[in-house]
């Protein structure tokens, strides 16, 4: 699963993919009508590809390099901490042991099931 979080925790968009699908592979259908923002994600969405394509819609990706490269990425480290709020929304999903578990079988039932954690997520 797939999620684009504003800033203030709210659901911009998603979708499922495989779970054998990298997420640098599917960050650029998640991202690519996200204009003039700071776009952070962790390390698995480090690609070149995708730092061209934030960029080429204004965007400022906050995402660190891997490791292993040779040549060290800048990025806002004060603003990647925010990232933190996006951790902790997928933490308060995982509180719903339905999805967890992923008793739906269907991908509508199931992205039905992760609207209604965001739903309680927002009012609770």
């Amino acid at each position: 699963m797939h999620l684009a979080v504003t800033g203030d925790g709210h659901l911009v968009c998603g979708f499922l993919s495989g779970g054998n699908r990298s997420d640098a592979k599917a960050a650029p259908e998640l991202v690519e009508e996200v204009y003039d923002c700071h776009v952070l994600g962790d390390r698995g969405y480090d690609s070149d590809k995708l730092r061209r394509l934030l960029e080429s819609n204004n965007n400022v990706p906050v995402i660190p390099g891997r490791r292993n490269q040779k040549v060290a990425i800048e990025y806002d480290e004060e603003r990647y901490k925010r990232r933190g709020l996006i951790e902790r929304i997928f933490g308060k999903l995982k509180e719903n042991h339905r999805l967890v578990v992923r008793y739906e079988k269907s991908d509508a039932n199931f992205l039905g099931f992760v609207l209604f954690a965001f739903i309680k997520i927002l009012l609770c």
